[in-house]
């Protein structure tokens, strides 16, 4: 696959930066607490920076604080800076909320042309929900968790066996009842939030909802070099780093040193629709 330049790379970053910059902005004078995350936390604590493979922003914050700033951000915010979630927009296929800047394309796969919500350049938050006590409600949890990324996502995870029977019968539900399946179990997923002596989950992928944070993750936050300026992650980034990557110093092969994502078309004046319509 093509390589993106450099320049355009940077570039990229710049405007991702700058979408952190508002985010940190709102969280700051709001009083919200979020932690730089996955790639970027490794960039920050590794390279004071962006992984020099790595092509987004990734936040974390626990989920009472992200309801706050979905709540607040289109009064908070200033205007060019678009929320957006399976809420704002119904065809959206992900359990979280990205933050887009308008007037900026960044189109990932031929699908999205198709989809209505707006395909700018993005920095991901991702909320952090209480983990289940006991065995059996741990259980409960992740069933949820997988329900929810379902009816979000509207396809199978690519399980074979049994898994992917069960999903594709879950599927068969009309589309209007997604929708309802996808908040239920939300709200099974968010039961333990109350308790503030549970570890913490961030189920944005299957995987993802097998991995427990600590539950005084949010505690004591600390400010942490990133792109010359300084954002807030966890106080013990280490910690947070290992339970995701294990030894996250290790640079990766040569061969895996490349962006996830693998944008069609970008730029950084015109909404996708305002290109098409050009």
């Amino acid at each position: 696959m093509k390589q993106i330049s450099d320049q355009l790379q940077r570039q990229i970053w710049t405007t991702e930066q700058e979408i952190l910059d508002v985010i940190h902005q709102v969280c700051t004078e709001y009083g919200l607490r979020y932690s730089l995350a996955y790639g970027t936390l490794i960039g920050a604590v590794r390279h004071k920076g962006f992984i020099p493979w790595d092509d987004d922003i990734d936040l974390m914050m626990p989920r009472e604080d992200y309801e706050k700033l979905l709540a607040i951000w289109n009064e908070a915010a200033p205007k060019g800076y678009i929320l957006q979630n399976t809420r704002t927009d119904p065809d959206f296929t992900q359990n979280f909320t990205k933050i887009r800047k308008d007037h900026t394309t960044f189109l990932q796969d031929e699908s999205e042309r198709e989809k209505h919500y707006h395909k700018g350049i993005f920095v991901d938050i991702f909320p952090g929900d209480r983990v289940a006590p006991g065995k059996l409600g741990k259980t409960v949890q992740y069933i949820a968790c997988a329900v929810n990324l379902l009816y979000s996502r509207g396809h199978t995870s690519g399980s074979g066996g049994l898994i992917g029977k069960v999903e594709n019968i879950l599927l068969r539900a009309p589309k209007e009842k997604y929708t309802i399946r996808r908040e239920r179990a939300e709200k099974s997923i968010r039961r333990w939030n109350g308790n503030a002596t549970l570890q913490y989950v961030f189920p944005n992928t299957i995987g993802c909802s097998r991995k427990l944070y600590p539950a005084n993750l949010f505690e004591n936050l600390k400010a942490i070099e990133f792109g010359n300026k300084q954002y807030m992650c966890a106080a013990d980034p280490d910690t947070m780093l290992r339970i995701e990557y294990g030894d996250y110093m290790q640079l990766p092969p040569e061969e895996e040193r490349v962006w996830k994502h693998h944008p069609i078309l970008i730029d950084f004046e015109h909404n996708y629709e305002e290109l098409m319509q050009g």
